[in-house]
């Protein structure tokens, strides 16, 4: 198994950097397969990170709606480059950036309905995206919320640029437009 040692936090999901502990690559990420697990369908978990990043979103909370976002200490086992600190940081002023552009369109009243992938899927090799860890990933998913218009609810959707897998776990990677 391939194990490094990074900062992490007692959750993944966290994006603090507190005192370094090994973090494991899951057997789905492992860089030795030669063949795609099984794509990993929304669990629990995934939804309530949509959840949170829509009332993220809504609240014009970057924070809030980070707990979404691939953490650090995954992005930087992932990424075959020398400095991935650089990179993360530069897409996670993105990131918020994206929902603060968000928050804008977004009414108060979003309420989260499902989040849908889209049908651009697939298996993501080593050194294919600079990475040194496959996973699979899926591009421009729909986050479907509902929101009152003249007396009824209606759905609207945010696009969700690109989703990855840690282990068997969707989070975000862009937002919006890679820019």
């Amino acid at each position: 198994m391939f194990t490094a040692l990074l900062a992490t936090s007692a959750h993944l999901g966290s994006h603090a950097q507190p005192a370094a502990e090994p973090l494991a690559v899951p057997a789905h990420n492992s860089p030795s397969l030669r063949t795609a697990p099984p794509m990993p369908p929304f669990a629990e978990a995934d939804l309530e990170r949509a959840r949170t990043l829509l009332r993220g979103i809504v609240a014009d909370d970057p924070e809030l709606a980070s707990a979404a976002y691939l953490p650090r200490p995954a992005f930087a086992l992932i990424k075959g480059v020398a400095n991935p600190d650089t990179i993360y940081d530069r897409l996670m002023r993105e990131f918020h950036a994206d929902v603060h552009a968000l928050h804008a369109d977004v009414p108060a009243d979003a309420r989260f309905e499902r989040l849908e992938f889209s049908r651009r899927r697939s298996w993501v090799v080593v050194r294919e995206e600079a990475n040194r860890l496959p996973y699979w990933s899926a591009r421009r998913n729909q986050l479907i919320y509902s929101t009152e218009v003249n007396g009824r609810r209606v759905e609207r959707a945010i696009e969700v640029r690109t989703l990855i897998t840690w282990d068997d776990a969707w989070y975000v990677t862009h937002l919006r437009e890679f820019h």
